[in-house]
């Protein structure tokens, strides 16, 4: 043997090695991994049912049976899903460095009853792909999957229900996390009434407040963006119709404090009475903001994620969760109403809040819930153009008049407004004290 020859398969049973290390490394970081999310899931499905899982793990792929027992059932569930075991089959190829995970649903009485419902039976009712990359230098956890469900038809005497197909794609690097959501159109046909829902879709990002995913308790920031484009519901007597419906979270930390806005939208409210008409609600708006102690928050979502349902189990940590909720009161909370707003035939009523609640403890103020007061500063408005109100299919001036007689509502002009003020335990309604 020459040798280049000895050289070239020296070479050759040198990337052979490399090769099968980097799958026996992937193998062994999947089953890892696998492994800590069953056990992460047994726990924070403690209490409401018993997760239990197989393996057969091998060089090139692993097989894993999992199954879901919960511990309640809606009346009628186990009979209609043929026993109360949810059997789920995951299949995880090995690659160089990388692996390819694949859930779906075993074989089984549900399998095939939620079949018979689809709108093509050879689709699986569900299925999730992830691929993870591992790396031997850093044990940061680098993965991305999809999630597709099928579309379901659902018919009964009372009408039929067409459940559109979700796609979500996700992916995670370490802390740093995304996924955008799909949902295809949906229908409830019914003798009564149609309930149609088009346009789903939504975007969500962050970071979580620990490496580790599976150890992840919240995330530290967050933006997010969930949109529903058209929701419309017929009758003979009514038919309600909503556009351009948005939700937007945003979360971030400042200084220790953990800061989140909240924000509901709408383009347009339609309600009429059919076979008439009327002025459609528009660009409704509810923007809410809360300023939170972080670490505080967290220790209590802790808390909160190891609660468990026995009542006896649960009065004990009862006690503990008090104190911990405590950490979270004696740092101070904000919550305001930053816009409550609403446009309606060409006039818009519009508002605003502020809560400041000062440091106080829990179970102070369970021992004297009257005292909660004391700690709370709150300042709101809220006005409407007399137009706008007078405009109303339902205008009572007597009934406004009386309101503003006995000062629950400001006439200011062309506007009528309400303020609402409580200082160090005093309510004001437009400026005069107000019983408690």
């Amino acid at each position: 043997m020459n040798k280049k020859t000895v050289i070239g398969c020296v070479s050759v049973l040198g990337l052979s090695a490399i090769y099968l290390a980097g799958v026996y490394h992937s193998g062994k970081e999947a089953d890892n991994f696998i492994e800590k999310a069953v056990e992460q899931a047994q726990l924070q499905s403690e209490g409401q049912g018993i997760i239990r899982s197989e393996a057969k793990t091998g060089f090139y792929s692993s097989h894993y049976t999992l199954v879901y027992t919960p511990e309640e059932l809606p009346e009628g569930a186990q009979e209609w899903m043929g026993g109360r075991d949810i059997p789920f089959d995951l299949e995880v190829k090995h690659g160089f460095l990388n692996a390819e995970s694949t859930l779906t649903l075993a074989e089984g009485n549900l399998l095939t009853k939620l079949k018979s419902f689809q709108a093509d039976a050879d689709d699986e009712p569900f299925v999730m792909e992830l691929q993870q990359s591992f790396s031997p230098l850093s044990s940061q956890l680098v993965m991305d999957g999809e999630f597709e469900s099928a579309k379901f038809i659902v018919k009964s005497e009372e009408g039929t229900a067409t459940i559109g197909a979700i796609e979500m794609t996700f992916d995670q690097e370490g802390r740093d996390f995304s996924l955008d959501l799909e949902m295809q159109d949906s229908v409830v046909d019914t003798q009564e009434f149609k309930l149609s829902v088009k346009g789903i879709n939504g975007t969500e990002s962050g970071r979580l407040d620990h490496d580790d995913p599976l150890q992840a308790v919240m995330a530290e920031t967050v933006d997010a963006l969930f949109n529903i484009e058209n929701i419309l519901v017929e009758s003979d007597q009514y038919n309600v119709e909503a556009n351009g419906l948005r939700l937007e979270v945003q979360q971030r930390l400042d200084e220790g404090r953990m800061l989140m806005s909240i924000g509901y939208a709408a383009d347009s409210v339609h309600v009429v009475e059919v076979g008439k008409t009327a002025p459609a609600f528009t660009d409704l708006n509810l923007k809410l903001s809360f300023d939170l102690d972080y670490a505080a928050t967290r220790d209590l979502a802790i808390m909160l994620q190891g609660m468990q349902s026995d009542p006896q189990v649960m009065q004990q940590q009862m006690e503990g969760m008090i104190v911990v909720a405590d950490g979270v009161t004696e740092k101070g909370i904000g919550a305001d109403i930053n816009d409550l707003s609403m446009g309606w035939n060409g006039h818009k009523a519009q508002g605003e809040a502020a809560l400041d609640i000062a440091p106080f403890q829990v179970s102070e103020i369970m021992a004297r819930p009257d005292q909660i007061r004391e700690y709370l500063t709150l300042d709101a408005q809220f006005s409407a153009p007399a137009a706008m109100l007078e405009a109303m299919p339902d205008y009572d001036p007597q009934q406004i008049e009386l309101f503003v007689q006995m000062g629950f509502v400001q006439k200011l002009d062309d506007t009528y407004k309400v303020e609402l003020q409580l200082k160090e335990g005093v309510a004001t309604l437009n400026g005069q004290a107000v019983p408690m």
